[in-house]
């Protein structure tokens, strides 16, 4: 039977499945599902943040014109733009003092993940804004190739690194904040 079993093709395979430990300093890989949940976290709370005060600065009067005259469309793009941007304004600097002082997102530390360097030490908020933000929101505003670049960023962390391109290109790790102690902001501020 044994035989049978060693050469049937939809047999499941028998190696153990188990969350992978990196070997720098006991690091502990955030999982996909966590780092799927906390980008989706991250949107529903800057919404949170940012539709109610597009509505508060002038966003609802976009949507009561006269349809018998046609709207400026210069005018309405300028009314939009004021209306999004201190809500946007707010959500950077809210994101921008997370990375800042805990080295991760706001569903980042809700969910228990940080952002390190793949040595296992803090990643630094420069690195953190302009390595691995601004370079994953640059080419995503290329039109059709930044769809193309946030598909191939994405799909990346199927590897077994579980690392995205701007991982990768920032030098940085998403790992679970019980297993990089060593990487907060008190612990570089006591070294």
């Amino acid at each position: 039977m044994t035989d049978l079993q060693d050469t049937n093709r939809f047999t499941p395979p028998r190696a153990p499945v188990a969350d992978r430990h990196d070997d720098r300093d006991g690091l502990v890989l955030a999982g996909r599902g966590q780092r799927f949940g906390a980008v989706f976290l991250d949107g529903v709370l800057m919404s949170l943040i940012s539709y109610p005060l597009f509505f508060v600065f002038g966003g609802a009067s976009m949507f009561h014109f006269d349809p018998a005259t046609a709207p400026d469309p210069s005018a309405m793009m300028g009314q939009m733009l004021r209306a999004m941007a201190p809500g946007y304004l707010i959500c950077i600097v809210v994101q921008v003092w997370c990375l800042y002082a805990y080295g991760g997102t706001l569903a980042k530390k809700l969910l228990g993940l940080r952002i390190v360097r793949t040595d296992g030490s803090r990643a630094s908020a420069v690195r953190l804004i302009f390595g691995r933000g601004l370079v994953a929101m640059l080419p995503a505003m290329i039109p059709f190739l930044g769809m193309i670049y946030f598909l191939v960023d994405s799909l990346m962390i199927f590897r077994d690194s579980r690392q995205c391109l701007h991982d990768q290109i920032a030098d940085t790790l998403v790992v679970t904040a019980a297993s990089s102690m060593g990487a907060s902001l008190e612990a570089s501020r006591a070294s």
